[in-house]
């Protein structure tokens, strides 16, 4: 399905349609574009991607990911697109499973497929949208790159360049869904220097795991000897995983799905808690440890969950686990996570946790400053080292690299510095815990929350700072956008752009990250797109109208980076 603006485009539609572009075409994007398929009138919908292959985005790409890298949501969990996860696999060619190495797990929906095979799903899948697009005209630029947005009153104009020149279109909607950024590209590198023996991983998660079996995969090959996984090749290198705990992830523990609902920590018992006031968060942890307590009553008494607050909570969860030895507790963790998956059955303690963390990332955008601080020193931690539960897998390769001698864990502690000095070849790692020497660092902590100065579009990367100078906000905090996940839904302008880009989200919304939740960001942007977009039949009238305001009265001029405020006539009233 491969298009470009230099190609015959579809005609015109007969009936003016809403025009809605989209940046980005990877998997928030293929949702949305679903969600504004099912749409009854005609739409004209422009998807822009950068690169040559749409439908991945860069966590499900090739690039960066290689057959090692599994990810970390099993088909059950994937919401789909046209089929799901599985039903896809399962007519793919048998060859094609074989050498994804997934033959014996196509139809199991619990199984975790390499990231890439999830990249060709969402590829194949954007390509089956576009062939029933119904009476939705769908156009997708590849290779075009959006090099500004201009948000007016009439639109978000979009400047965008490929190799046959510059260009720009208007649209009535615009939806960010740019996804993660590209991984930091100059201590990536590092890794790949072939004197290197010694390697700094920073951080313990899926990403971190991936940037080991990278490390791995060059240098020898996994094997199963004697029903246990071992890995032979050269040891002669050692990378050590660096964590602020020092603590491995858990493996993915057995639930059932859908997830049971809970009777006391639910939404509509949280809203009245939360009106931005210090110590809102007291109140919603109250509310959370009655929960924990009734469901794991056996858990709540071993880490005196009574006598717990909303700050000591994350030390008495992971005080146990801290004192053991990280590696007899991955050991024994996997034993038991996979006993949960063969009798179905839950570890009540987690499967609360898991349940719980939805209806607390509803509420964090409204906490204060200071309970926002509380909360990701503590409970933040507890929530995301549960749902980021990794691929059993994962585990016994970590296992299987510690026991040959090349892989180790340590703890970074709350305070360190990390030291390169130009004249040796080594990087220093320096702090209350740690004091250590390695020849390469790679930096695998994942996607940083991003603020409004890093946003990728000069225009409205002034507009939005502009914007935050005059209510007295942080520019570095991040958006914190209105219901639909619109930008600004006080501003004419602002009110037609919806930010689905998650890397400027995740301050104000820590639990955002993932499928799942890109599925529900798409949904909940189109519901608020369409919901107030004026019929088809009014459109024509309605663009008249507003060029004619526009052209006595600009809000946002924008043409060469330049934006215009909105001038009276002389002797006009004030």
């Amino acid at each position: 399905m491969s298009s470009s603006h230099a190609q015959t485009e579809p005609a015109p539609l007969a009936v003016p349609a809403l025009r809605v572009g989209i940046i980005g075409s990877g998997p928030t994007a293929l949702y949305t574009l679903k969600a504004l398929l099912r749409h009854g009138a005609p739409l004209e919908i422009v998807l822009f991607e950068a690169g040559t292959v749409a439908g991945p985005g860069i966590p499900f790409g090739e690039i960066g990911n290689g057959p090692e890298a599994l990810a970390n949501i099993a088909g059950i969990e994937l919401p789909p697109v046209t089929e799901t996860l599985n039903a896809w696999a399962l007519r793919q060619p048998r060859r094609r499973l074989v050498r994804w190495g997934i033959a014996g797990e196509a139809g199991d929906d619990r199984a975790f497929f390499p990231r890439r095979v999830l990249g060709y799903y969402f590829a194949d899948q954007l390509d089956r949208l576009m062939a029933d697009a119904g009476p939705h005209r769908i156009l997708l630029r590849r290779r075009c790159r959006v090099t500004d947005v201009v948000a007016r009153a009439d639109g978000a104009l979009l400047h965008w360049a490929d190799a046959d020149g510059a260009g720009q279109e208007r649209f009535d909607r615009l939806v960010i869904a740019t996804g993660y950024r590209a991984p930091r590209r100059s201590r990536l590198e590092a890794a790949a220097k072939p004197t290197a023996r010694t390697f700094g991983i920073l951080g313990s998660s899926l990403s971190a795991i991936d940037a080991v079996m990278r490390l791995a995969r060059r240098r020898g090959r996994f094997e199963t000897v004697g029903g246990a996984l071992r890995f032979t090749g050269d040891t002669d290198w050692h990378a050590t995983m660096l964590s602020r705990a020092g603590l491995l992830p858990e493996a993915d523990f057995w639930f059932p799905s859908p997830a049971e609902p809970l009777d006391l920590f639910t939404d509509a018992a949280l809203a009245p808690l939360v009106n931005g006031s210090d110590g809102d968060l007291d109140a919603v942890f109250a509310v959370f440890a009655r929960q924990l307590a009734k469901l794991d009553p056996a858990y709540a008494a071993e880490i005196d969950l009574a006598h717990a607050d909303a700050d000591s909570f994350a030390g008495r969860h992971f005080a146990r686990r801290m004192a053991s030895d990280p590696w007899d507790w991955a050991r024994s963790d996997l034993a038991q996570a996979r006993d949960s998956h063969r009798r179905h059955r839950v570890q009540p303690w987690r499967y609360a946790i898991l349940r719980m963390h939805e209806a607390f990332g509803r509420i964090v955008p409204h906490l204060s400053a200071a309970d926002l601080a509380r909360f990701d020193r503590g409970l933040k931690r507890c929530f995301t080292d549960n749902y980021a539960a990794v691929p059993h897998l994962s585990i016994k390769r970590l296992l299987a690299l510690h026991d040959a001698g090349v892989l180790d864990v340590a703890r970074l502690g709350a305070d360190y510095r990390l030291i390169h000095a130009e004249a040796a070849p080594h990087w220093h790692l320096r702090g209350d815990s740690i004091d250590r020497r390695f020849e390469a660092i790679i930096d695998a902590r994942g996607q940083p929350p991003l603020g409004l100065t890093d946003f990728p579009f000069p225009t409205l990367r002034l507009q939005l700072i502009a914007q935050a100078m005059a209510r007295g906000s942080d520019a570095d905090e991040g958006l914190i956008p209105a219901p639909g996940f619109v930008i600004d839904d006080a501003d004419p302008a602002l009110s037609r752009i919806h930010c689905l880009a998650l890397p400027f989200l995740l301050r104000r919304n820590p639990f955002v990250q993932g499928l799942v939740e890109s599925a529900a960001l798409a949904e909940a942007s189109v519901a608020a797109m369409l919901t107030d977009a004026p019929a088809e039949s009014d459109l024509a009238t309605l663009r008249r109208t507003i060029a004619e305001l526009s052209a006595r009265m600009p809000v946002y001029c924008g043409q060469d980076g330049v934006i215009t405020v909105p001038w009276r006539r002389s002797g006009a009233a004030a």
